[in-house]
């Protein structure tokens, strides 16, 4: 259930913060969007090569898989519960640091990777972010991005057989919103802001980002009704 009237001035991090307990049990029991389109994400990341910053990082999902496949990875997210989980995972701990977006605590090209995966949609000043990560980022460096697809943040589907799929607002303007999900038992709710496409692309070219790939991921069974809207969009961007 998807709701507004979320404060504006309530930052996107302290709802996370607040829940972080809840979505790291909701994580690793494999309940969020991960393991969902991971498969079509991972393939879009460069191989290992001097640095890759996970960005929003969380409790680290991403930064584990990229460990495993031999990138140096630093996972950076500004909820101290989170970063904590991903350093001390029992498995495959990550080297993690808190820190906001908007500052990350690294010199100027010092990286060759960021991911930011499922996170700018929940990032207050998300500018600001796509331009410290552009920072960090050498000449030729590379950023991948998911985040909610623009269209599934703006509206959802009606009731009914075969609903049709309704923008109650304007897709143009940026609006905070709250999702609730219940599954197996736990619930989880997760904050955000909708925001158009072009925020995120005009934000990706002021960086000095110029976008290569841009990939909408549907469900891929024809009776699900999101077989028919995007959920999900990854972009990969180089530094110029």
């Amino acid at each position: 259930m998807r709701s507004e009237g979320r404060p504006e001035n309530s930052p996107l991090a302290d709802g996370w913060d607040a829940n972080a307990g809840a979505w790291i049990e909701w994580t690793r029991r494999g309940l969020d969007s991960y393991s969902t389109h991971k498969h079509a994400f991972l393939p879009l990341i460069p191989p290992p090569g001097r640095l890759t910053v996970d960005v929003g990082a969380g409790e680290g999902r991403v930064s584990r898989e990229l460990r495993a496949g031999g990138h140096r990875v630093l996972a950076i997210d500004r909820s101290p519960t989170m970063i904590r989980s991903a350093a001390k995972h029992p498995e495959v701990p990550v080297p993690a640091v808190v820190a906001d977006a908007v500052n990350l605590p690294l010199p100027d090209a010092v990286a060759d990777c960021a991911v930011a995966f499922m996170c700018l949609h929940d990032i207050d000043d998300v500018v600001p972010a796509i331009a410290d990560v552009g920072r960090i980022l050498t000449v030729g460096g590379t950023l991948v991005i998911a985040i909610v697809h623009p269209l599934n943040s703006a509206g959802d589907f009606d009731q009914g057989t075969n609903p049709p799929y309704v923008v109650p607002d304007s897709y143009t303007e940026a609006r905070h919103y709250t999702t609730t999900r219940t599954r197996d038992g736990l619930s989880m709710t997760y904050h955000g802001i909708h925001r158009p496409l072009q925020t995120y692309t005009d934000a990706l070219a002021d960086a000095g980002l110029v976008i290569e790939r841009l990939r909408e991921y549907s469900s891929d069974d024809p009776a699900n009704k999101w077989y028919r809207i995007p959920l999900f969009l990854h972009i990969v961007a180089s530094r110029r």
